[in-house]
């Protein structure tokens, strides 16, 4: 029948309507890689990098060092996974930020071993004392590609590349980035097979080294000489997340960044959508508490937060010119619904304003009416008479 066939059409689009968008979520998260970072206390650039940049998910597990060992179980329950399986599922690279985890349990201790070998779950780390009080005296210390660490030195240093090793960061040798200095390390014993990657130049002393430990599926390890001072900090070193997700990338078989400054410029122009996106949202929740009408602002931007689908596809192929180009094109429209917010902003105080002046300007004439009748027409004061004493 043909009404039949109409409504058959109709299902069949609709699915299509609802299908499409999820599998193109589904084609992203499995190209977006997932970490976390445990045991940074204090904001480190490994946090800032996988949140703005849309090739990452991530969670932090916050692990002060001066916690108690039952704190640090408080926060396990919160921030950690529950069972081995869901460690391997959840995440494809963990970042050790100096991480005390001595209140793991040995059965915790085996799964990330088990993680690490078995897993193909990555990490990089920065030991600080997590050598001494973690590594060594655990099943990880055959894990990690350095077999002894010593006590830090604080003195500024430079790093010079192994211009041997694969191409994970010579394209940032090009740029400069063995111009910028750290300042603290120590002197770490790589393992036979480990792979250095720099080396600190006034010593020689390996500066970043990796492996992959034994196992049929290991990910690979990486350890930094000491901690991630500021060598790793995007406003000195403005390649340095660059370079860690080139290391990421290395890590997980992936192509390496094909082009760093257009990545860099694509970037740019997330960071700034994502500020303006934040101003806008807080200038409409600000209208809407005047009671002005903004569902058609918020539909914009919902429509625009769809379309920007298109550009993190773009991005994640590392197809960096169309990304940019979308970028620009979304950004002017951010642009536009900004405008409009502060004109809808302009217009409810317009009218706040006005009627502020109203009870201002009435208030003012009922005032100046009483004080002219009171104090200079006395319309409310009657003459007394005066009286004397008679003696």
């Amino acid at each position: 029948m043909p009404w039949a066939k109409g409504i058959w059409l109709a299902v069949i689009l609709l699915a299509v309507i609802i299908v499409a968008p999820r599998q193109d979520v589904a084609a992203q998260e499995e190209i977006r890689i997932s970490g976390m970072v445990i045991g940074s206390w204090y904001t480190n650039d490994f946090d800032a990098l996988f949140e703005l940049d849309p090739l990452f998910t991530y969670s932090v597990y916050p692990l002060p060092p001066y916690l108690g060992e039952n704190e640090k179980r408080r926060l396990h329950r919160v921030y950690y996974p529950r069972t081995r399986q869901d460690l391997i599922e959840s995440y494809d690279v963990m970042v050790f930020d100096g991480a005390l985890i001595t209140h793991f349990t040995p059965n915790q201790f085996r799964d990330l071993d088990y993680a690490f070998r078995e897993g193909r779950m990555s990490a990089i780390i920065a030991p600080v004392v997590m050598w001494f009080s973690v590594l060594e005296p655990t099943i990880l210390r055959d894990v990690v590609p350095i077999s002894q660490k010593g006590a830090v030195i604080l003195k500024p240093y430079l790093v010079r590349f192994n211009e041997d090793a694969d191409p994970v960061f010579l394209p940032f040798v090009d740029l400069g980035i063995d111009d910028y200095a750290g300042s603290q390390y120590s002197e770490i014993v790589p393992r036979q097979g480990a792979t250095v990657w720099a080396e600190i130049r006034s010593l020689n002393w390996p500066w970043l080294v990796s492996w992959r430990p034994g196992g049929s599926n290991a990910g690979m390890q990486w350890v930094v000489a000491h901690r991630f001072d500021e060598w790793w900090q995007g406003s000195i070193n403005p390649y340095a997340m660059d370079a860690a997700t080139n290391m990421i990338l290395y890590s997980m078989g992936r192509d390496l960044i094909s082009d760093v400054p257009a990545r860099r410029e694509t970037m740019r122009l997330f960071t700034n959508f994502y500020n303006q996106k934040t101003i806008i949202l807080s200038m409409i929740e600000w209208v809407d508490a005047f009671g002005a009408n903004t569902l058609t602002l918020t539909d914009r931007l919902v429509a625009l937060d769809s379309e920007m689908e298109g550009a993190i596809d773009d991005y994640l192929e590392q197809d960096y010119p169309a990304a940019i180009s979308f970028l620009q094109s979304v950004t002017d429209t951010a642009k536009e619904i900004s405008r409009d917010v502060v004109r809808l902003k302009d217009e409810a105080l317009l009218w706040i304003y006005l009627v502020e002046w109203l009870a201002v300007s009435g208030t003012t004439v009922v005032s100046a009416f009483v004080i002219w009748s009171l104090m200079v027409r006395k319309r409310a004061y009657k003459e007394i008479k005066t009286t004397r004493f008679e003696t």
